[in-house]
């Protein structure tokens, strides 16, 4: 199906002083990650807009409009408008809806510039009722329409098409009002003024109704496919008391049979957990994770990907919203998605496990009984940039958060010669994530007695020589940051002996260097 995607800085280099609202910046505040989260993975899924074409047997169709003379939008609107027949008129729209399906260059923007949706918009009226084939093919036209331009779907705005496409929702043909909602769909999707209309037509109970019914598998797909369109967008995002009663609903149909509608629920379960902490507490409270996180071992990723966003979306809440996750088991599905062969949901896990690492020292220590680190640590070794910021981020919070023993638990592991390793890269971002993350590293050193070791590990690792070389960066704010900390930390020959620090012996392993007597 054809698609449109949405396209979807930065963190201070001080370290805050209070520890809850530095703890609370370290989760769904880091702006520049939730941003790259929202970007279209799977533009299938997050697509707004869906066009109708044509399959075979619609092509074999035979519709014969006025074989005397070229059929053009004119013709078309000509007919509309005139005395003809109603069988006559039910053929023009037939043809014009072939016209819009085709899967060359459908010709949306003329039909709007012939001023022809006011005569379309008219065959959804209650006149039509008894004349559900022309309600049927004028829906068509109209969803298509709305799968073109912005303006082209403001046009079905302007002309009052709304309503009467929420009224043919409740029409007793099925197809209709499967129509209906495609089209909608696709208006709530163009953005977010168009999204809070629909919405407030009170929508989202007529949806609910249906889909309690026993419908088919097909409606009730585009069903879940337009409600995710109503819960997407966060500037500004939808009213949630608009979205609350389909919450329930959305839960259940985690259980549902059809791929195609789990995949579209946990999209919309997605959206709704992408907001405030308030918010993703009512998501919790329906039962979400529970349902949820057997979706997190599937191979399908047009299902896995949306559903690691929400438990990473819950996750990334308060301390108390990721204890609850971590109490369901969250982190045993970590090891797998952390080694998975889709780039994009290795990212989403180091996310997820970023935000973790953000809580309390508690919580860091569960990822580390879940043997977490060396996965961590397999992960900033991976190729690929975006994988590597996360895993840096997740080890900045440990290095900030994390007691002695837990930042000795993963140094041992070696992190620092591969971390320091990326003060060399040609991503200006990564650098400065590296420098935050020594930069917390030595200031919780400083304060906790351990600066002489750390630092010598720091050197080990040719951090120091990398912090040197950056003071030529071209970007300002990397050599400020790379001379703070070498005019900080580290000061030569006179600094590493205030601390009375002898050098050990060239076989002195990372553990006997790290050992700290508290």
């Amino acid at each position: 199906m054809p698609t449109k995607k949405i396209s979807v800085n930065s963190r201070s280099f001080d370290v805050y002083q209070d520890r809850n609202k530095y703890y609370e910046g370290l989760r769904r505040k880091r702006i520049e990650v939730t941003v790259e989260l929202r970007k279209t993975l799977r533009n299938e899924q997050m697509s707004k807009h869906r066009n109708i074409v044509l399959n075979d047997n619609d092509e074999d169709e035979e519709v014969e409009f006025n074989p005397d003379q070229e059929t053009t939008i004119d013709t078309i609107k000509e007919c509309l408008m005139g005395n003809e027949s109603l069988s006559k008129k039910l053929n023009c729209l037939k043809y014009a809806r072939k016209m819009l399906s085709s899967r060359k260059c459908a010709p949306i923007d003329d039909f709007v510039k012939a001023d022809i949706l006011p005569v379309l918009v008219d065959f959804l009226t209650s006149k039509y009722d008894d004349k559900t084939d022309f309600q049927y093919e004028c829906a068509w036209i109209l969803t298509n329409i709305a799968s073109g331009s912005s303006e082209n779907t403001v046009s079905l705005v302007t002309v009052g098409a709304i309503p009467l496409l929420i009224k043919l929702l409740k029409s007793p043909d099925i197809r209709v009002m499967e129509q209906a909602v495609w089209a909608l769909g696709n208006i709530a999707g163009d953005g977010p003024k168009l999204r809070d209309i629909v919405l407030e037509n009170e929508i989202v109970p007529i949806l609910n109704s249906l889909l309690e019914k026993s419908i088919e598998v097909s409606a009730q797909q585009n069903i879940v496919w337009t409600l995710s369109n109503l819960c997407r967008s966060k500037t500004p995002p939808p009213n949630f008391s608009y979205l609350l009663p389909c919450i329930p609903l959305l839960v259940n149909l985690l259980n549902h049979s059809d791929p195609q509608v789990i995949s579209n629920t946990c999209w919309a379960l997605s959206y709704l957990t992408d907001g405030s902490n308030e918010k993703i507490q009512v998501i919790i409270e329906a039962g979400t994770l529970k349902a949820i996180l057997k979706y997190l071992e599937v191979d399908d990723t047009a299902i896995l990907i949306p559903a690691l966003r929400v438990v990473g979306n819950i996750v990334s809440g308060n301390d108390l919203q990721t204890k609850h996750a971590l109490d369901h088991g969250v982190l045993k599905y970590l090891h797998n998605l952390l080694n998975h062969k889709r780039i994009p949901v290795v990212k989403d896990a180091a996310w997820l496990l970023s935000n973790v690492m953000a809580g309390s020292v508690e919580q860091i220590q569960a990822t580390i009984d879940n043997n977490l680190l060396p996965v961590l640590a397999s992960a900033l070794h991976r190729g690929d940039l975006k994988v590597q910021k996360e895993a840096a981020w997740a080890i900045n919070n440990l290095f900030s958060g994390g007691s002695v023993t837990q930042k000795s638990a993963l140094i041992n592991l070696g992190i620092l010669d591969p971390y320091c390793g990326l003060l060399l890269s040609q991503d200006a971002r990564m650098v400065e994530i590296i420098l935050e993350g020594l930069n917390q590293l030595l200031e919780k050193a400083s304060n906790d007695g351990t600066l002489a070791n750390i630092c010598m590990l720091i050197e080990e690792a040719s951090g120091l020589d990398h912090l040197e070389a950056l003071q030529n960066h071209s970007s300002n704010k990397i050599y400020e940051m790379a001379f703070s900390i070498v005019e900080k930390y580290f000061q030569g020959e006179d600094e590493i002996n205030q601390f009375d620090f002898e050098l050990p012996s060239s076989n002195m392993s990372h553990s006997d260097l790290f050992s700290f007597d508290h």
